[in-house]
């Protein structure tokens, strides 16, 4: 891992952190495309830049200039405060790769929030935009319409902010302020809605800025931001009422006692990381709107391992945690191509003076080195080829996070060999492995 970027980043043990794109202008949220192929050129992921801008990065690394200027008033940098708003949500519709896109926009001196679809041909360059909903009052402070996603059941859901200045809209069903909504693709309400009538899916809302589908239970799952206690996350059903303003827990399966500012959220489901994370929630702690340093709160990503009835969470780690002298912050995180990627906001350029400075990195696993070849640590090969309780493995490795596996012993701890010799490993020949094969990473020689 590059040394400037462990001067900056803390990342859980195991992993490394590696930075991907540079000179994003306030970068916000990810949406990766869902099929992408195999062509260098082509779009693999979008970014949205909270100032009107999103930006296509291709197979290659490159960065195209996807839309820009989607902002209908001068934003003016103010954190915290008026400038906290701005183009904020986005996903890519599974069947065309258009995009969804929500912000909010200036109508005769007032705030408000729309939706927009975009359609390109080469998914690099916007063609066309679309509005989908718009005309429902905003603010510009955050609280704002949020993310926006396409459920496995092929509709769109909306997360909107109640507006700060009257809470109490989140209970009134008459407003689509303070809820998920559920949308066909088109706009219209779906006939299945809890109100056929209505595209309110769930209220009780404050400021969810997060959202994410667990493949699991086929499920929405959402972060929502408190006062200053009570951030939480929560799973979203039909017709459920969360809460607000009357209370942040109802129907959460975490909150926060201080304020830590949650931003994005995603499940590792994918096999992008080591299969003991399988179905892991990570969520980004983003902290104060603009705080230099490691700060108090926030700044950081953390790991919660979801309950069987999901009431609650198991356990609860720091992932990833800035360590730097900025105003850096995990901000939007999604899983992609062989790890989990966050992009931090302000970046380490001063962003209230209109430096584009913000990052896209990428978080992986480390498990070879240069030198060898990978068997693939599944819980099938696991399971084929574990040695339990492993007398070799010693505080050295389990320091390290080093997995227990039938490999070529290949370890920097220096263990004494004892107890543990797998023998026939039913790995060996599949992988080419050689000489003995004891307990440590799973891992063999060319």
């Amino acid at each position: 891992m590059d040394e400037d970027i462990k001067k900056r980043w803390w990342i859980f043990p195991g992993f490394k952190i590696e930075t991907m794109v540079t000179g994003l202008d306030l970068p916000v949220n990810i949406a990766f495309v869902p099929k992408p192929t195999d062509n260098p050129d082509a779009p693999l992921l979008y970014v949205t830049e909270l100032y009107g801008n999103i930006k296509a990065i291709t197979n290659d690394w490159n960065v195209h200039t996807y839309a820009e200027n989607l902002l209908n008033y001068e934003p003016n940098y103010e954190f915290p405060g008026t400038g906290e708003s701005g183009v904020t949500g986005i996903c890519v519709e599974p069947g065309t790769g258009d995009l969804f896109v929500s912000m909010i926009y200036e109508d005769e001196g007032n705030i408000k929030n729309k939706l927009v679809r975009t359609k390109s041909k080469n998914g690099l360059k916007m063609d066309s935009i679309e509005t989908i909903i718009e005309d429902i009052p905003s603010i510009k402070a955050a609280h704002q319409i949020q993310a926006v996603s396409v459920g496995f059941d092929g509709k769109l859901y909306v997360n909107l902010g109640e507006g700060m200045i009257n809470p109490e809209v989140a209970q009134d069903d008459t407003e689509l302020r303070g809820k998920v909504l559920r949308m066909d693709l088109d706009g219209n309400i779906p006939e299945d809605n809890p109100d056929p009538k209505s595209p309110i899916y769930a209220k009780g809302f404050r400021n969810p800025f997060g959202a994410v589908w667990r493949e699991s239970d086929k499920s929405l799952y959402i972060s929502d931001n408190g006062p200053a206690y009570d951030d939480r996350v929560a799973k979203v059903e039909p017709g459920k009422n969360y809460g607000w303003p009357e209370s942040m827990r109802k129907n959460s399966l975490f909150w926060t006692h201080l304020s830590q500012g949650i931003t994005a959220l995603d499940f590792m489901q994918n096999e992008e990381f080591p299969f003991e994370y399988d179905n892991e929630l990570f969520v980004a702690f983003f902290g104060g709107a603009y705080v230099k340093g490691p700060g108090v709160k926030g700044k950081m990503i953390v790991k919660m391992k979801v309950n069987k009835d999901t009431s609650g969470v198991n356990s609860f780690d720091v992932f990833v945690r800035y360590t730097g002298e900025n105003a850096a912050s995990p901000c939007g995180i999604a899983f992609g191509p062989g790890g989990l990627y966050f992009t931090d906001l302000h970046g380490e350029g001063n962003g209230q003076t209109h430096t584009p400075s913000g990052n896209l990195f990428k978080v992986s696993s480390i498990i070879k080195a240069e030198g060898e070849i990978l068997v693939p640590y599944t819980k099938e090969n696991t399971d084929r080829c574990l040695c339990p309780g492993c007398p070799t493995r010693n505080e050295c490795m389990g320091n390290r996070n080093e997995r227990l596996f039938c490999a070529g012993g290949k370890t920097d701890c220096d263990p004494e060999k004892k107890g543990c010799l797998c023998g026939e490993c039913p790995v060996q020949g599949e992988y080419g492995l050689v000489d003995f094969y004891y307990c440590a990473e799973g891992a063999a020689k060319k």
